[in-house]
């Protein structure tokens, strides 16, 4: 049974997209392809190519779907139309990348690779689109907390072996961070620094332009008297 259009305006809406998509024969199509329960994402208009130019799959303009369960590629020929989907889950890695004229998103799983040519203005928001298909990350385990060793019996943690692998199960206390005050001293101490530079400079210059002054001197003094 397809979806009713209602909903699916709805749907744009809460994407912040128009009626313009119903002009596409593609997306007209989407009715009797989405599921109940399925929720559009992201849309938007491109080239479908394979792993590596110029091999491309199929040419032309493509409607590109990303929904709540999949990712959905439309293409409507002459006679029949071309589909082609990627379930949730099956997307290990999204890259998209900006070209002379348009953006590239690289879409890969572990069967294939496809390239996705788009507009430079909408890919960044159709890749984070993409991005709710990825598998979720697995959980960090939680960090093993040590509790105190107090314990543990001297005569024992003071065993051959033992001292070191209590001491290296112990917790530690965290690195203790520099204060505000000290950061403010460090700073008064670089600025006295940059004037004590600032004042030799200023001295090497003196001299250098007293040197010059003097071996001038000294030239024309020599000039003349050889005369």
């Amino acid at each position: 049974m397809p979806i009713d259009r209602g909903a699916i305006d709805a749907q744009l809406r809460d994407i912040g997209e128009g009626d313009r998509w119903w002009e596409y024969r593609e997306f007209r199509d989407l009715p009797h392809i989405l599921h109940v329960d399925e929720q559009i994402k992201g849309l938007i208009t491109g080239k479908l190519l394979g792993a590596r130019g110029p091999r491309i799959r199929m040419a032309g303009a493509w409607v590109f779907v990303a929904t709540t369960h999949r990712l959905i590629a439309l293409k409507q020929e002459r006679f029949a139309r071309k589909q082609v989907e990627i379930a949730a889950g099956q997307i290990i890695r999204i890259q998209p990348s900006t070209r002379l004229r348009s953006s590239q998103i690289v879409v890969e799983t572990p069967q294939r690779r496809y390239r996705l040519r788009v507009p430079k203005s909408e890919a960044f928001r159709f890749a984070g689109a993409l991005a709710t298909l990825m598998p979720a990350a697995p959980a960090q385990p939680p960090a093993l907390e040590t509790e105190s060793w107090s314990w543990f019996p001297r005569s024992v943690a003071a065993l051959p072996g033992v001292a070191g692998l209590v001491e290296r199960v112990s917790p530690r206390s965290g690195p203790d961070y520099p204060s505000r005050e000290h950061f403010e001293r460090l700073e008064l101490t670089v600025e006295a620094l940059q004037n004590e530079m600032e004042r030799l400079r200023n001295q090497v210059s003196f001299l250098e332009d007293l040197l010059r002054k003097q071996s001038e001197d000294t030239f024309l003094t020599r000039s003349s008297v050889d005369s």
